[in-house]
Formats: structure tokens, sequence, C-alpha cells
């Protein structure tokens, strides 16, 4: 009696996903890259792929001899290879979720509270000084609702001046929420500004907004530590001993002419900082970013954002997973990365090492005719326009060299490639 052999279907499905994890993790791990993300995005994929092997086995199955095979789905084997590959991922990306933890525990903490916008009642304060001495070295700003601004001045100690909004109230009550409503100042070497709202309403939560102008001394110098829950944050010729650090959970980051290494982090807003002496390292959920004269390193990260950078002396590094790069003015290396939209480079010298990916959009770079550089290119998808003589262009690929190929560039992408002159 010849028994019918089952044949498991899905053994090839659970042996290509851990092949790609495997591929991605020896990626990022030989070019520093966070292409493991893209088990993220593509793990519908396995579905599609157990769906096919089951299709092409069974039309095998169908002109061979071994016709009438019966089939059963290796549930086993697929779901062990996920397994695995999950453990993988975890392992790999803990800074990435690490990354994510951060901001859902913002996202909560915001959301147990009620702000109140910048409309009905406004209360001034009195302009409050803050004595400094020559410890002060940190000043620390903490506010649930508000925005802040930091600028420097004529001034001997630090002013801060409240401005206070409620709103859905009106009258003596609006007024005596302002009144309550204050601020707590205390350290000496490290100075902190918090704000204290009467929180009123009939959830008792509804926090009045605390819109704060903090004046500096102009003969002095303060690192930053700048945090808002609901509220963008401003600073204007600002001078740090070494560092300036922003946070807000829904709101904008400016920066204008500012000395100190810059680290910001917004969940909903964009960011702009122009003529920043020292390095700039800014990220946001959502929201483009625009940087502009920055005599060190630029790193901008963005879930879903448009990113700029002009004119920066140091290495650039900019990452989005949905959103266009314009990179210009380039004198060291740059790292571009998107998962789901254009990249533009230009600049008249290359100095260092690039590397530019897309995996979803058009590719243009502008490079200079003198120089010591090697080109290497490759696209999936699209065509490659070239303007220089000295490359090569072989199918989906371009090649070359000027000068001492003393730098790399390295180019891949799934759509078209420009490669021209600047």
């Amino acid at each position: 009696m010849n028994r019918k052999r089952r044949m498991r279907v899905g053994r090839f499905t659970a042996v290509l996903l851990l092949i790609a994890t495997g591929a991605l993790l020896f990626g990022d791990a030989l070019h520093g890259t966070d292409h493991l993300l893209l088990l993220l995005k593509w793990w519908p994929l396995i579905i599609v792929l157990w769906g096919l092997e089951y299709i092409i086995l069974h039309l095998i199955s169908r002109h061979a001899k071994g016709a009438g095979r019966r089939f059963q789905l290796d549930l086993r084997g697929v779901m062990l290879a996920a397994v695995l590959s999950a453990s993988v991922f975890i392992v790999a990306e803990q800074k990435h979720y690490l990354h994510l933890w951060n901001k859902v525990s913002l996202n909560l903490a915001a959301a147990g509270v009620d702000y109140s916008e910048a409309e009905g009642n406004s209360v001034g304060k009195d302009l409050l000084a803050v004595p400094v001495t020559l410890k002060t070295q940190n000043v620390n700003v903490e506010n649930i609702n508000g925005d802040i601004i930091v600028q420097r001045g004529p001034v001997a100690d630090i002013g801060v001046q409240a401005e206070i909004w409620v709103d859905q109230i009106t009258g003596p009550e609006a007024e005596a929420i302002g009144r309550e409503s204050s601020l707590d100042v205390s350290g000496d070497s490290t100075i902190t500004i918090q704000t204290k709202g009467k929180a009123y309403g009939q959830s008792g939560k509804r926090q009045p907004r605390m819109n704060l102008t903090i004046t500096l001394p102009e003969d002095r110098r303060f690192d930053l530590s700048l945090r808002t829950m609901n509220g963008s944050i401003r600073l204007q010729h600002v001078e740090a001993i070494k560092q300036i650090s922003m946070e807000t959970a829904s709101g904008d980051l400016y920066l204008n002419q500012v000395t100190g290494n810059v680290k910001g982090s917004t969940l909903n807003g964009k960011a702009n900082a122009y003529h920043v002496l020292g390095s700039v390292d800014l990220s946001t959920n959502q929201g483009s970013m625009q940087v502009v004269d920055v005599s060190d390193a630029v790193t901008l990260t963005a879930q879903v954002g448009n990113l700029s950078v002009r004119k920066s002396l140091g290495a650039i590094d900019v990452r989005t997973k949905n959103g266009n790069i314009d990179v210009d003015g380039i004198r060291s290396g740059l790292k571009a990365e998107s998962l789901n939209g254009g990249i533009t480079a230009r600049s008249g010298v290359v100095g260092g090492d690039w590397d530019i990916y897309s995996a979803v959009g058009e590719l243009t770079l502008a490079l200079p005719e003198a120089g010591s550089y090697e080109i290497d290119g490759s696209i999936s998808y699209g065509d490659i326009h070239n303007q220089f003589p000295e490359f090569t262009v072989d199918k989906k690929n371009i090649t070359g060299t000027i000068g001492l190929g003393e730098h790399k560039v390295h180019i891949e992408g799934n759509s078209d490639l420009s490669v021209n002159k600047y």
C-alpha cells in the first residue's frame, strides 16, 4: 500500500527569513546602518512568500512523477524562524526600543495633563531676578506648559519673565489662577527654574500656560538644560560653557547665533538651527529640520520629515524614515539615509567619505571636477545620468576616480541616479 508522502510548505520561507535577517544584521555591523529596522515594515512579506511557496510546490508536484503529494503547512518551522529573527532584532536594536520607550514615557506624562492655550486671560508676573555667583555654571529650566525663550542682555543677574494664560474660565477665578501660579528657583552652582502652575478645570488637571522669557548676563556663560512638555524652545545669541540640552514633547526648536554643543529633541515639531559654533544633534518624530552654518558635526534624525543642511564644517549624519534630504556645502564626511524620499547632495569639495542610501527616491549628486575621491554607485531600478567623462556607467552601476581617490563616495538606491558637476 503506497502512502502519499506529505510535503511541508514553509521550510523555504523560513530559510529565506533567516538568511534575510542574517544579511541585514551583517550589513548593519559592517556599514554602521540600521537596515534591520526594515523588518518592521516588510514583515508581511513572510505571508506572501509562504503563499507563493505553496503555489510553486503545488505546480511542480502536478507536473512531476510524484503527483498527488499531500501538502501540510510547516507552521512550526516558520514560527521558529520568526522567533529567532525577532530575538536577533530585539538584541540588535536595543537602542531603538529605548528611544521609543523614552518617547512613550513623554507621551504618557503629557496625556495626564490638560493644557491651557495662549488665549483667554493673560497675567504678567513681575520680573524675577535670580542671583548668580562665580560658582554658577548650569541653568536648568523645567516647564509643564509653555514656551521657553532664552536670550542674552545687559543684566547682572538672570532675569525671568513669566506670562501666564488661563483659558476656559474668566473673571476673578481666572485672575486667581494666574496669581497662584508661580516659579520655584533653587540651587547655586546649578540653578533650577521650575514652573508651578495652579491646576484648574473640572478635572483639576488643566495647567495654565506659562511662557518664560529668560535673559542671561552678557558677560557670563552657562550650560543649559531646557525642558517643556507643551511648548517651543527658542535660543537667541546664547553662549554655553560646553553644551545645551533641549527637550519638548510638543513644540518647535529654534536656535540662532548659539555657541556650544547642542542636543535637542521634539516629538511633534520642527527644528531650525542657524549659525552655531559647536555641534548640532537634533531629532524629531514628526517635523522638518533645517540647519545652516555649523562649525562642527551635524546629526539629524527624523521619523517623518524633510532634512536640510547648509554649510557644516564637521561630519554630517542625516537620516529620515519618510522624507527628503538636501545637503549642500559638505566639508567633511557625509552619511545620508532615507527609506522613503529623495536625496540631494552638493559640494565643491569632497573632504571625507560619503555614504548615501535611499530605498525609495531619486538620488542627485553635484561633485567637484577636481579633488581626490572615487565613486561607487549602484541602483536597482531607474537610470543613471552622468556628466563626468572620468566615470564609467555600466548598466546600473557607476564607478570612477578623480585624482588619487583618497575619499570614497558610495551610493545605493532603487530609483534614478544623477551625478552632475558642481
